[in-house]
């Protein structure tokens, strides 16, 4: 109770001096540069101080057992840079996987062996302002504790990217949820740093004043009080359902409509709600872009949003992390972001999932910058993607970010009655090649997996809006596409077929807490 107190009390101070001194286009790119230029420095700092200098630390005993003291790291960094540095740190078994980082189960070495809980990897030299949780897509919600300067870069990458894709001027509107959830209050309050307040804030929970989100309540009405108070408004959060986008969709028809098209910042599924609800009261969005993010912006969502005159960019985000990418200006790519290298240093490597067969570009990320909530260290985040460099042109190469990233999937919670799915195949049977053969929108389908009693059952959970002829035929489709995968994905077709495994069900496809729609869910794991 104390620590929360104290904990506020550090917001109420701290809020209106942030709120007080707006970032200028020169404040950003000065702040960025300079990040660049201390990037080994900032390296160097934390490491000392979040890792050596903190015995409970996993990386301080993980370091120990590789032998590798701050001196040999710091001389490692000084002569060869960050990622050469980290590369032999990964190649020496320093590296945290993602069940590891979650605290799922312990860190294994050889002979060595670290306990190790959701709050090991928290930032010890953090004096935090607030805090928020995590999304909750990949496992249990986990408090997430945010210091405001992180907020300040986080501010000054946001305006290159807006800049980079022609959008800082547009009026922006949000459909991110309230705290506990972490993202609609931060990008309200690093739009509100940057001089340019988010005219509505649409969120799919209400703010609530139970007792057990008091807290969250507080952090939030503060926020709107001090805004205002200073000059630097912050809207009041409207509660508006995903299953139920009419006023999100009415109000950005009415932006198009005053010539004043609007930027929507919301997860891509989301995105393609609104357009749908758009289109079903026949309003016009020409001219809108959504900012998406949280969840992948795949083709099939690219094009719909587009038959509706409207278009898209993407960033790049982790709860543990905040931003991580921003919209490349000139992208070869529908997701193509570049990635903030004065933040994080990224490292790619392959790796062969539990299958024994599949073999993804796994990224392993390191935290730069002390401000960060949690430390990583050459930690695999299931993320995966098309990483590397090209020249582009765009404002974002041109102030030091010189690394892309697109086709950004997960690979972890793939695994469904027996079978474990690449993230870019699950993808394209829910949201493109079920769509196409039976009718719907991308986000109307879903594979989900239960327990029935002893058996695991399988379904394809289908909208009830989606008109369908035979529910069978869409079951074929789907043991089709598996039987066409590889000879495993033939074996387990045949399994499905004959144990009666795969079904479907007529709902509405589940959101998570996180209010994104992923393509696969695992019940009562």
């Amino acid at each position: 109770m104390l620590a929360a107190a104290a904990t506020f009390f550090r917001y109420a101070r701290e809020l209106p001096r942030f709120l007080r001194s707006p970032l200028t286009p020169t404040d950003c790119r000065a702040l960025i540069e300079g990040s660049l230029r201390a990037r080994e420095q900032n390296f160097l700092r934390l490491v000392r101080r979040a890792i050596y200098e903190a015995p409970e630390s996993p990386y301080r005993k993980l370091l120990r057992w590789a032998g590798v003291q701050y001196g040999d790291l710091e001389r490692t960094v000084v002569a060869d840079g960050i990622e050469s540095t980290l590369e032999r740190l990964l190649d020496a078994g320093v590296f945290i996987t993602l069940e590891e980082f979650k605290g799922r189960r312990p860190i294994r070495r050889s002979n060595l062996t670290i306990d190790v809980t959701p709050h090991s990897f928290d930032n010890p030299v953090l004096t935090p302002e607030f805090e928020v949780e995590s999304g909750g897509s990949t496992g249990p919600r986990r408090r997430m504790k945010i210091d405001l300067d992180l907020l300040v870069y986080d501010a000054a990458c946001r305006y290159c990217y807006f800049a980079a894709c022609g959008v800082q001027e547009f009026p922006h509107a949000l459909w991110r949820a309230v705290p506990p959830d972490s993202s609609g209050l931060k990008q309200a309050l690093i739009a509100a740093k940057l001089g340019r307040p988010v005219e509505r804030w649409f969120t799919p929970i209400p703010v609530s004043w139970s007792p057990a989100s008091v807290p969250f309540a507080l952090v939030t009405q503060y926020a709107l009080w001090t805004g205002e108070r200073l000059a630097a408004p912050i809207p009041r959060p409207e509660h508006v359902p995903l299953d139920h986008p009419e006023p999100v969709a009415r109000w950005l028809a009415e932006k198009a409509h005053q010539g004043t098209p609007a930027v929507l910042s919301a997860a891509a599924g989301n995105a393609v709600r609104a357009v749908i609800s758009a289109q079903d009261l026949g309003l016009d969005l020409a001219g809108t872009v959504f900012r998406v993010g949280g969840e992948p912006l795949t083709e099939a969502k690219r094009r719909l949003i587009e038959q509706a005159g409207a278009r898209t960019f993407s960033a790049w985000a982790m709860s543990e992390t905040g931003p991580l990418g921003g919209a490349c200006g000139n992208p070869e790519a529908i997701d193509e972001v570049h990635v903030f290298r004065g933040k994080v240093a990224v490292l790619q490597r392959p790796k062969i999932l539990n299958d024994g067969q599949t073999c993804v570009p796994a990224l392993y990320l390191t935290t730069l910058l002390t401000a960060t909530p949690k430390i990583m260290l050459n930690v695999d985040t299931g993320d995966y993607g098309v990483f590397g460099r090209r020249r582009c042109g765009c404002l974002l190469e041109e102030i030091g970010f010189p690394d892309h990233l697109h086709t950004i999937r997960n690979y972890e919670k793939l695994t469904a009655g027996g079978i474990q799915f690449l993230g870019s195949d699950l993808i394209a049977l829910v949201e493109t090649v079920l769509p196409e053969r039976h009718g719907g929108h991308p986000t109307d389908y879903q594979i989900v997996e239960e327990q029935e009693g002893a058996l695991t059952k399988v379904k394809i959970r289908i909208h009830p809006r989606v008109e369908l002829r035979d529910e069978e035929q869409v079951c074929q489709t789907v043991l089709r596409f598996l039987a066409g995968r590889d000879a495993g994905g033939r074996l387990m077709s045949a399994f499905w077929q004959q144990g009666g495994t795969l079904q479907v069900e007529r709902k509405e496809p589940y959101v998570t807490p996180a209010h994104k729609t992923p393509p696969l869910v695992v019940m009562n794991k």
